[in-house]
């Protein structure tokens, strides 16, 4: 047992010489629990009686992840600590139609992607529902993938959240004598929050 514990010193101290070290992640900085998302607009448009159009429904939702969160530990030999991926926001605009094809639930897009320093961040949506009649609201997914290529790690996230918007609450609008329904954020309750979950992780998961 001594003869043991003296190889595992030994065993440490030169993979400690040579810029090596086996060690658990630090403990998690103090940016958790994970922060709420912020949607600042959304503007829908849906026609409430068929036959209407192809893109004939329409949204557009500004969100954004306004906090940095942990990637993955550094290097000891880059000062220790956490790298981490940057805030990330992007406006998202969906054109469809609710038919068999495209039913809600599966009615999925990419916002886009955006790039800040060595953050990589891409935003997906899904509509869940928008209910024109008898009750007016919006139900939405969110996905956010982070990834970060960076002292010889890739480094990967997926958070996601969803949102329940509705009029009298969240949202302001409804529908004209045609059909026509129209909806955005009421006033005074931007930012609208939603918070994240960690849904898949690469280093630094808690």
């Amino acid at each position: 047992m001594k003869l043991h514990s003296t190889i595992s010193v030994l065993f440490s101290g030169l993979l400690s010489q040579c810029g090596l070290v086996l060690s658990a992640d630090p403990p998690l900085p103090p940016w958790y629990p994970l922060k709420p998302w912020e949607i600042t607009k959304l503007h829908a448009t849906n026609p409430r009686n068929a036959p209407y159009g192809t893109n004939a429904t329409s949204l557009e939702v500004a969100i954004s992840n306004p906090s940095s969160i942990p990637a993955g530990p550094a290097p000891h030999a880059s000062g220790g600590g956490y790298v981490v991926f940057d805030s990330s926001s992007i406006d998202c605009v969906v054109h469809w139609k609710e038919d068999d094809a495209t039913p809600y639930g599966n009615t999925k897009a990419t916002c886009g992607t955006t790039q800040s320093g060595s953050t990589q961040a891409e935003w997906n949506i899904t509509i869940n529902e928008i209910q024109d009649n008898p009750a007016h609201y919006i139900s939405l997914s969110f996905s956010l993938a982070y990834r970060m290529n960076l002292f010889g790690s890739d480094f990967y996230k997926m958070l996601t959240g969803s949102v329940y918007a509705q009029v009298g609450d969240t949202l302001e609008g409804g529908c004209n004598n045609d059909g026509f329904c129209e909806y955005n954020l009421k006033n005074g309750t931007a930012p609208l929050l939603i918070q994240p979950t960690l849904f898949e992780c690469k280093y630094a998961c808690g």
